[in-house]
């Protein structure tokens, strides 16, 4: 015998959808704050308001980012001024006696060795007492030399052999002393240079201190100018410069940083720099104005992707990896960026791992997925950035 049951009332069938259409809404309501990790600025925290856990919510599902090295790099400086170059040796020739000039052997614009002469002064006296001095010498020289034998035979006594080798210390001692009268009179080239003008003729009496002519060794130039107190820092020896002459039609010649000034110059808050250059065929000229470009290596930098630099009010940031794989934010300075990469000052070393994308789906305290990216790729992305 078949049972028949009465159908449930229209209304009880309602409340139960009712029932289960809110059941739907608290599981999409839920699925929605484990997605986001909880909510805002308490990252990993429990419902109840708990303390924040590590990992948290995350557990469930991590966010997926790529993980980068950073790298280190050195931040290039340059620096351009204005400087006047000099001969590497430079002197105004003076006359250290007085006399008649004989002869001026000075061709202005010529290059003379060391030792050349200049100007050769009337001599004639100097000359007679040289002569007078190496007879005088000869004299006491062939006395010496007899008395050494007279003693040796015993036919002069030892007293009679020393006054005569005293006599050729003393013939000898004039003659040197005539010699360098002499050859003061004759003016010489200090060192090889190159001869300035000159406004003696022959006959004219030269005074002593009087100007002779000038001579500049300009096988190489000196150039002087100043780099700015925040850069001089960076400013070493022999770092490579190029030098812009514009007396010489725009001619670049490369040198070298030769010296750097001890100290900034308290006025105008600048260093004094002294490069080296060097000057074939004697191209450059002294006093003249050259434009002096550099490149010194400046400050390290940290080298990262430009998608792993993150900002909010309390400045920048990049997320990093601990060691237990957590994300950490680590607070950055921004010094340089492009396209690719951005320059920062940070507390990272390049065996970190940071996030270089999916950075905004992080959270402090989230565990960090990576999906395909174990550090060791990121040489790639960061070393063409900059």
């Amino acid at each position: 015998m078949t049972e028949n049951r009465p159908a449930p009332p229209r209304r009880a069938a309602f409340r139960s959808l009712g029932l289960i259409a809110v059941g739907v809404g608290l599981g999409l309501a839920a699925g929605v704050v484990l997605m986001s990790g909880g909510p805002a600025g308490a990252p990993g925290a429990s419902s109840s308001g708990g303390a924040p856990q590590r990992g948290g919510q995350y557990a469930a599902r991590p966010p997926a980012v790529t993980l980068v090295r950073p790298e280190t790099t050195t931040i290039d400086q340059s620096v351009t001024a204005i400087g006047t170059g000099r001969a590497i040796q430079s002197l105004t020739v003076t006359a250290d006696i007085s006399g008649i000039i004989k002869e001026i052997l000075i061709e202005p614009g010529k290059s003379v060795p060391e030792g050349a002469r200049l100007i050769v002064l009337e001599r004639r006296e100097q000359e007679i007492a040289v002569a007078r001095a190496r007879a005088d010498y000869d004299i006491a020289k062939t006395n010496a030399s007899r008395f050494e034998g007279l003693v040796a035979d015993e036919a002069a006594s030892a007293l009679e052999d020393e006054a005569a080798r005293n006599e050729l210390s003393a013939a000898t001692a004039q003659l040197r002393q005539a010699e360098y009268e002499l050859s003061r009179r004759t003016i010489r080239a200090p060192f090889a240079g190159v001869l300035g003008l000159t406004m003696l003729n022959i006959g004219d009496f030269l005074q002593t201190g009087a100007t002779v002519t000038t001579i500049d060794d300009i096988s190489s130039l000196l150039v002087d100018f100043v780099v700015p107190e925040s850069a001089s820092a960076y400013v070493k020896a022999d770092l490579p410069v190029t030098a812009i002459a514009q007396a010489s039609g725009g001619l670049a010649v490369k040198g070298r940083i030769r010296a750097v000034d001890s100290r900034v110059d308290p006025v105008s808050r600048t260093r004094r720099i002294e490069a080296i250059l060097a000057n074939e065929e004697n191209a450059l000229i002294p006093g003249s104005t050259f434009s002096i470009s550099l490149v010194a290596p400046g400050r390290q930098a940290i080298v990262v992707p430009g998608l792993a630099l993150q900002w909010d009010r309390a400045g920048s940031y990049v997320w990093k990896s601990d060691a237990d794989g957590l994300a950490v934010r680590v607070p950055v300075v921004v010094l340089q960026r492009n396209s690719q990469a951005v320059l920062i000052d940070a507390t990272l070393t390049s065996s970190d791992l940071i996030v270089s994308e999916g950075a905004a789906m992080v959270r402090v305290g989230a565990p960090l997925l990576s999906h395909g990216a174990d550090g060791r790729s990121s040489d790639k992305e960061t070393s063409s950035a900059y």
